[in-house]
């Protein structure tokens, strides 16, 4: 068998396989098998798996949760262009410098007015 069509045999095998990995930080593996131990303590009854719980969680987000998660993953860059885009839309055109220049402009005299 040719290299090629060991490797299509290969991908044909897994996508036709249930489950699929997925990555996560070892911390969130042990916080989840530590509440499947928890769920999974009891007399009766098939155990509950990784998939149902996790599929359980997610149903349970909000849309609160989702734009959180977006705000979190933002950086300073990124806070500063939405910002930036922000003042476009209300104030006109503006080179971004003009724009920082207002920033820097207004926490000086945030920056006057508490000191007095």
């Amino acid at each position: 068998m040719d290299q090629a069509t060991h490797a299509k045999a290969n991908k044909s095998k897994a996508s036709s396989a249930p489950t699929v990995g997925l990555r996560v930080r070892r911390e969130t593996k042990k916080r989840i098998q530590a509440e499947l131990a928890k769920i999974n303590k009891k007399d009766f009854g098939k155990k509950v798996r990784c998939d149902e719980l996790i599929g359980t969680a997610l149903s349970l987000l909000t849309e609160r949760h989702f734009k959180d998660l977006q705000d979190a993953s933002l950086t300073n860059a990124d806070r500063l262009e939405n910002q930036y885009r922000d003042y476009v839309k209300k104030h006109g055109a503006t080179s971004k410098d003009d724009f920082l220049g207002t920033l820097l402009r207004d926490q000086k005299v945030s920056d006057e007015t508490s000191n007095n």
